[in-house]
């Protein structure tokens, strides 16, 4: 006989005995409830141990018999799990590890099952996740900025801030996970910014209080499911390729369950089309697998429940840094609502189509002075396309539109000249890659913005006017002078001097570098932009590093 026939031999023993005591303890509801504890013990580990393979066992059942061999039952549900509020990632991050950690044996169908219903019973506000959706939405190259500098040393020194920002815990359990890293990561406290510090007494005695005050539980998941089926306006910028304007359709399969398709176009008239299917978690949290031209692509949306617009990201899965920011509103949205405009500015004494995409703009529409409706190209409740002229009369003019008796302020520019150059990011990070390994490069992508000097008359202050992309040349020099001594550029990878997207070399030692190094280097990205007689010039750093083998949901 194996050592499973004795455990189930065992457990069913238990389970016997158990009910056999309750029985004959009626009357007493410490004892009672005592062995109650123990005969959900047993049941959830003889579950655990023949395992829950049928397709139609929902997600409470399986938490309750397979969780429950290692969480007790409390007042709320089951320790530790019902103590938390998280992202549908964080939850699948956590019943990932579980699996991987502890044994848990759950079929992918079970994986879905315990993660959806999890995030929809304990996962975040619309208000708590939006300060760190950038995280969600894999935002490429994003800087963060913590105030609490204890914070960043103590948590965000490892990890993102936003992966902590996205959780909510009391303060025991803030302490439990203290705990945890200590036992999951015993040598934490004699690495960099822990070895010159009681990292232990910090954490437990400063940090924890932080967390529980910052990140605490104390509010309750308020689930609002939405109305995702149907039609979406959506407007997106994708790096390096431009801006573009499509309808999204939602067609529900099942609960919170949708087939999708997108047609679009760029503004420069090149098609975007897709379909795929998608998935809404927490009432409000939108998450898509689409097919672009056979390239998987992925969409990150949330929607505000109070205004009901759409942000997000849409990106290639396994490039993430083809990368397209986001917004949109439901077409059967009766409110006069402009999402973008391209492009946002107008050169004096010129011409140029602009493109408008929102709600509701199938009214009449008019621009304040300095800038002349030519013609009306297209006009329907979702789009308008116009031909305007630029006064010359203006060095700079801030245009507001008039749609439907709405006053949309400063939401176009007229301008004779800039003043300065814009880069972004404002520092990027790529990595190499191929080279006979499967990682894949990931590539760096910058766009050139051109900027005009508020009222202030300076540069690089709030009232700066952003007059949208320009069309740059780039080029790539050495960062520094170790840079320049080790020869980075000649093998870092090579920058397009039209598009702005620099492509890094082959992974793996290149025998014709000093010491048959990698082609990893610190880079100095530079743009030049001619504007009438005058040239402009921005740059921004670079870091051409090693491929990342370890890439969780949140990082």
């Amino acid at each position: 006989m194996s050592f499973s026939f004795y455990t189930l031999f065992f457990l069913i023993s238990i389970i016997r005995l158990s009910i056999r005591l309750i029985k004959r303890n009626k009357g007493d509801k410490l004892k009672t409830k005592s062995i109650n504890s123990v005969l959900k013990i047993s049941i959830g580990l003889l579950v655990g141990t023949v395992g829950l393979n049928a397709s139609n066992i929902d997600a409470k059942t399986i938490i309750d018999t397979k969780c429950i061999a290692c969480h007790t039952p409390t007042s709320q549900g089951l320790s530790r799990i019902s103590e938390q509020r998280k992202t549908p990632e964080a939850w699948f991050m956590t019943v990932d590890r579980m699996q991987k950690d502890h044994g848990l044996v759950l079929t992918k169908e079970q994986e879905h099952s315990v993660v959806k219903y999890l995030a929809d019973t304990q996962g975040l506000n619309y208000e708590e996740s939006e300060a760190f959706r950038y995280i969600l939405e894999k935002t490429p190259n994003y800087q963060e900025d913590f105030k609490d500098s204890l914070f960043v040393e103590m948590c965000a020194r490892c990890h993102s801030g936003a992966r902590v920002g996205l959780q909510r815990r009391p303060s025991s359990e803030w302490d439990n996970l203290v705990n945890f890293h200590l036992g999951k990561f015993p040598t934490l406290e004699y690495q960099a910014l822990a070895r010159d510090r009681d990292w232990l007494d910090i954490a437990k005695k400063q940090i924890v209080p932080y967390l529980a005050s910052n990140y605490g539980n104390e509010k309750k998941f308020d689930l609002k499911p939405i109305d995702f089926e149907g039609s979406w306006n959506l407007f997106g910028h994708k790096l390096g390729s431009g801006d573009f304007s499509a309808t999204m359709k939602l067609t529900k399969t099942s609960k919170d369950n949708y087939t999708l398709t997108l047609k679009g176009n760029f503004v420069d008239g090149r098609e975007l089309n897709a379909s795929g299917s998608a998935i809404v978690y927490s009432g409000y949290e939108f998450r898509a697998k689409l097919d672009v031209d056979g390239v998987v692509y992925n969409q990150i949306f949330a929607v505000n429940p109070k205004t009901l617009l759409l942000s997000g990201s849409m990106f290639e899965t396994l490039h993430p840094e083809e990368y397209a920011f986001v917004n949109g509103a439901k077409i059967s949205n009766k409110e006069t609502i402009i999402l973008r405009i391209s492009p946002l500015s107008v050169k004096a004494g010129t011409s140029e189509i602009i493109t408008i995409v929102g709600t509701n703009l199938n009214k009449n529409i008019k621009l304040s002075d300095g800038l002349k409706i030519n013609k009306i190209i297209e006009q329907s409740a979702n789009k308008i396309v116009l031909e305007v002229s630029a006064s010359s009369k203006y060095d700079v003019k801030q245009i507001d539109l008039n749609i439907n008796s709405k006053i949309f302020e400063n939401k176009l520019t007229v301008y004779k000249k800039i003043d300065a150059l814009k880069v972004t990011p404002s520092y990027a990070i790529s990595r190499i890659g191929d080279g006979g390994g499967f990682m894949p490069k990931q590539h760096a992508i910058f766009e050139a913005y051109g900027v005009i000097s508020g009222s202030d008359g300076k540069v690089g202050t709030a009232d700066d006017i952003n007059i949208g992309k320009v069309d740059a040349k780039w080029s790539i020099e050495p960062f520094d002078e170790r840079a320049k001594e080790d020869e980075d550029v000649k093998y870092v990878g090579t920058i397009d001097a039209f598009s702005g997207r620099f492509i890094p070399s082959f992974a793996g030692p290149n025998p014709k570098r000093k010491f048959q190094t990698n082609n990893a280097g610190n880079i100095k990205v530079v743009a030049s932009y001619k504007d009438g007689i005058e040239t402009f010039k921005a740059d921004t750093h670079m870091m051409v590093t090693v491929q990342k083998w370890v890439n969780p949901p949140i990082n």
